[in-house]
């Protein structure tokens, strides 16, 4: 019960961080968005990436309290 409910929370915290992400990156300009690399049709799938690799650096980090 306590997997499915970590699972749940990590879920809704990475779909949340998403959200942000793709508001974020819908605010900009198409210039800015084009200063930074991404087109606006790929808003999302950047989103998804972005958030993602931040998980996994999380991930590979959180037990190192060196």
């Amino acid at each position: 019960m306590t997997n499915m409910i970590t699972a749940m929370t990590e879920a809704l915290r990475r779909r949340r961080n998403i959200n942000a992400t793709i508001n974020e990156l819908h605010s900009l300009s198409d210039s800015e968005l084009h200063d930074i690399g991404i087109n606006r049709a790929n808003i999302e799938t950047v989103a998804r990436g972005i958030i993602d690799v931040h998980r996994v650096v999380r991930d590979t980090t959180q037990g190192d309290n060196t």
